[in-house]
């Protein structure tokens, strides 16, 4: 996803610019990026957030090209989480991520 032009180079350099300095920051923004060098890895299910809410609870979002839900029940969030930690293995470090998109947005020229 980091090389598909979506918007044009200026906006494609901005926006990875942009997510950059967010991971940079490591607040509650975490971006860890999967090299396409691995192939087949678990995150290939789709996109999902996993939310820290103000009462400490955890919820997970999972988005499909239909719909999206909300999973609020602590095993299935549990379960969530799981999947997290299989992707995380495949995954960069935070700052290797944070190279890596920072590199990438200097292409995009």
């Amino acid at each position: 996803m980091l090389h598909r032009p979506v918007g044009g180079s200026a906006v494609m350099r901005e926006q990875f610019f942009h997510l950059a300095r967010l991971n940079e920051e490591r607040g509650r923004v975490r971006i860890h990026v999967v090299p396409s060098t691995v192939g087949e890895y678990p995150g290939l299910d789709g996109p999902f957030i996993i939310a820290t809410l103000p009462d400490r609870e955890e919820v997970a979002y999972l988005e499909s090209r239909l719909q999206g839900q909300v999973i609020s029940r602590p095993d299935d969030v549990a379960e969530v989480r799981k999947h997290w930690e299989d992707v995380l293995v495949e995954a960069l470090t935070q700052p290797q991520s944070t190279e890596l998109i920072a590199q990438v947005a200097k292409t995009w020229i």
